[in-house]
C-alpha cells in the first residue's frame, strides 16, 4: 500500500488531486451554476458542507433546474453563484473537493446558450471567476495599506 493511498484512508476517503480544469470537465458527469439559498451555519462531521442551492444553469448533463443540495469541503455565502463540477443522484450535487465550486460572485453570467461549445462557456466562467478575484484582491491590497499605514504612528 502507497502513502497515498494509507493517508487518504486514514482520513476516511479518497483524496482527489486537482488534474487541470480540462479533465475536471470531461469526467464531471454534471457541471451547473448553482445559487446558495443561504450560508449554511454548520459542516458535516466529515469537513463536508451541505448547502440549499438553486439550480440556475446546466451545463453538462441531466438534472433539473431549482432546488438541490450540493455537499462540498467549498463554504458557499447566500445570494452568490457558482459553478459547480459534481455528480447528481437524488437532488444532491456531490463536489466533494475544494476546486469543484469555483465562485462567480452575486451576478449571473451572461451569453453562454448561445453556439458556444461547453469548453467556451467554462472559460468565460473561469474568466469571471478571475476577474472577480482580481478585483477583491486589488481592493485587499488597499485596504492592507490603509491598516499598515495606521500602525506605523
Amino acid at each position: 500500500m502507497g502513502f497515498f493511498t494509507a493517508a487518504s484512508d486514514a482520513m476516511g476517503g479518497l483524496l482527489a488531486i486537482f488534474q487541470g480544469w480540462n479533465n475536471l470537465s470531461q469526467n464531471s458527469p454534471d457541471i451547473i451554476i448553482a445559487q446558495c439559498d443561504h450560508t449554511p451555519a454548520t459542516g458535516m462531521n466529515d469537513g463536508l458542507v451541505d448547502s440549499p442551492v438553486q439550480v440556475l444553469t446546466v451545463l453538462k448533463g441531466v438534472t433539473n433546474l431549482g432546488p438541490a443540495r450540493l455537499i462540498s469541503q467549498y463554504w458557499p455565502r447566500q445570494g452568490e453563484q457558482y459553478l459547480i463540477f459534481a455528480l447528481y443522484h437524488d437532488g444532491v450535487y456531490q463536489a466533494n473537493e475544494g476546486y469543484n465550486v469555483v465562485p462567480l460572485g452575486l451576478f449571473r453570467p451572461l451569453d453562454l446558450s448561445t453556439g458556444k461549445t461547453l469548453d467556451e462557456k467554462i472559460k468565460i466562467l473561469l474568466q469571471r471567476s478571475l476577474d472577480n478575484l482580481n478585483r477583491q484582491m486589488k481592493a485587499e491590497q488597499e485596504e492592507k495599506q490603509r491598516l499598515e499605514e495606521g500602525l506605523k504612528k
